[in-house]
């Protein structure tokens, strides 16, 4: 099957394009990764449902990706990439 298109909310391409080089490309390379398979990874609970959560490592740092899955043009799209602290609060102020 053919892997979902991807793309990012503003908010996160801006914080995205903060980041370091070597974590961008680690943080692409695992964007295709949910891409092949956007359903096997953790959906959320309210009030954040429709809201996908998938963890990663850089560094020995502990990553999360937050995205929702556009069904009707077979999209992922990236709400958030942040490290593990703090993250759930984060989303919750900025997508509620």
């Amino acid at each position: 099957m053919e892997p979902y298109g991807i793309s990012m909310a503003p908010s996160a391409l801006k914080n995205y394009k903060k980041f370091p080089e070597k974590l961008r490309e680690k943080i692409k390379s695992e964007a295709l990764h949910i891409a092949r398979n956007p359903y096997i990874y953790e959906e959320l609970s309210e009030p954040l449902k429709g809201i996908r959560s998938y963890h990663f490592t850089f560094n020995s740092t502990q990553y999360r990706i937050a995205y929702q899955i556009n069904e009707s043009s077979r999209e992922i799209e990236i709400l958030l990439v942040k490290t593990r602290e703090n993250f759930y609060d984060k989303l919750f102020r900025t997508f509620r």
